[in-house]
C-alpha cells in the first residue's frame, strides 16, 4: 500500500511516500514532517527567533548539538570543495533577504566577511566575526532529507521516497517496479521532463539559476552566489548530482555551479558522484557512469 503526504516546509513543498502495509504509517509520516518543522524553526534565516537568526544578529550564541552537527557538515563541505561551498555567502546582499513569495527585493550594501576559518567554536558556543552571517540554505535541505530517511528507517521502512523541493532520497522500490524509483530530469530552458533515471538507495539534488531569480532596477539576479566574486556566475544554468547522501548532493551542486569550466566533471567524479550539467549556452554534459549506473534514458516520461 502507498501512503503519501505533502506539506509546505523549509520554503518548499515536501513530499513523503512510504510503501508499507503498516496502518501506523500515516502517523509516522506525520512525525517526520514534525522533524522537518523543527529544522525550519532552528535554521530558517527568515524566522527572527530561529537559532540561526539570533546567532547572526548577536554574533555569539550557545546552540544545540544538532546545530553543531550541521555546522561541522558545512565545514567539511567547505574544505572538500576548496571554498567553493561557503555558508557565509549572503544572498541577502543581492536582495534575497526574505521569503521568496514576498516579491520585494532590494539590494543592500554592506561588507561581507567570508572567512569561514575565522568562525570560533568553543563547545556549543559559536562566535561569528564582524560582517559574517551564516546561511545554511546550500546544504540544510539535503541534510534534513538524510535525517528524514534515517528516521523512516528507524521506523522499520525500506521502501520510501522523500522529496524536499527536488532534494530527494529514494530507498528501496515503489509498488510498480523492483528496480527503484523513476526520477524525471528537467530541461531548465523549458522546464519539461526530457529524460528519466532509476534511483534506489541513493540521493539526487539539483541546483539551478532558472527558478529562484529576480530583478532589481532591470538587473537580473539569482540565488547562487560565487563565494570568490560574491556575484552571480552564469556559465551553468543547472547541475544535478547523485550520491549516497543528499547533503553531499546539495553542497556539491553549488560548488560545481561556481567552479571553473575545467573543474566541473572532475569535481563530480573525484568525489564519487554522478551527474549532469546544463550550460547557459544549451550544452548538456554528464558523467560517464550516469547511464550505466542509473539507466539514464532521454525519453519523456509520465509525471
Amino acid at each position: 500500500m502507498r501512503y503519501s503526504d505533502t506539506r509546505k516546509l523549509l520554503g518548499t513543498s515536501i513530499e513523503i511516500t512510504v510503501i508499507s502495509e503498516d496502518i501506523k504509517t500515516p502517523d509516522r509520516i506525520a512525525c517526520v514532517f514534525d522533524y522537518f518543522s523543527s529544522i525550519e524553526q532552528e535554521f530558517s534565516r527568515f524566522l527572527p527567533e530561529s537559532s540561526l537568526s539570533l546567532l547572526n544578529t548577536h554574533k555569539k550564541a550557545s546552540v544545540s548539538n544538532r546545530f553543531i552537527e550541521l555546522m561541522e557538515a558545512s565545514k567539511r563541505m567547505y574544505k572538500r570543495t576548496n571554498g567553493l561551498f561557503n555558508p557565509l555567502v549572503s544572498v541577502a546582499k543581492l536582495g534575497y533577504s526574505h521569503s521568496f513569495e514576498e516579491w520585494n527585493f532590494e539590494q543592500s550594501e554592506w561588507a561581507i566577511n567570508t572567512d569561514f576559518e575565522a568562525i570560533q567554536l568553543d563547545g556549543n558556543t559559536i562566535t561569528l566575526q564582524q560582517g559574517q552571517s551564516l546561511d545554511f540554505g546550500g546544504i540544510a535541505k539535503g541534510w534534513a532529507v538524510d535525517k528524514a530517511a534515517s528516521l523512516l528507517r528507524l521506523f522499520g521502512y525500506d521502501d520510501f521516497f522523500v522529496n524536499a523541493g527536488g532534494d530527494i532520497y529514494a530507498s528501496g522500490t515503489n509498488e510498480n517496479t523492483q528496480a527503484g524509483w523513476v526520477i524525471g530530469v528537467e530541461n531548465p530552458f523549458t522546464e519539461e521532463i526530457i529524460a528519466s533515471l532509476i534511483l534506489r538507495d541513493a540521493a539526487i539534488a539539483t541546483s539551478g539559476s532558472y527558478k529562484r531569480k529576480w530583478s532589481i532596477e532591470e538587473k537580473k539576479y539569482h540565488h547562487l552566489i560565487n563565494p570568490t566574486t560574491l556575484w552571480n556566475e552564469n556559465a551553468i544554468i543547472s547541475v544535478t548530482l547523485i550520491s549516497k547522501e543528499c547533503a553531499n548532493c546539495d553542497g556539491f551542486t553549488k560548488s560545481v555551479f561556481n567552479a571553473p569550466v575545467s573543474e566541473w566533471l572532475r569535481l563530480i567524479e573525484q568525489n564519487d558522484m554522478e551527474g549532469l550539467i546544463f550550460t547557459s549556452s544549451g550544452q548538456l554534459l554528464y558523467t560517464k557512469g550516469l547511464q550505466e549506473k542509473y539507466d539514464l534514458e532521454f525519453v519523456e516520461i509520465d509525471n
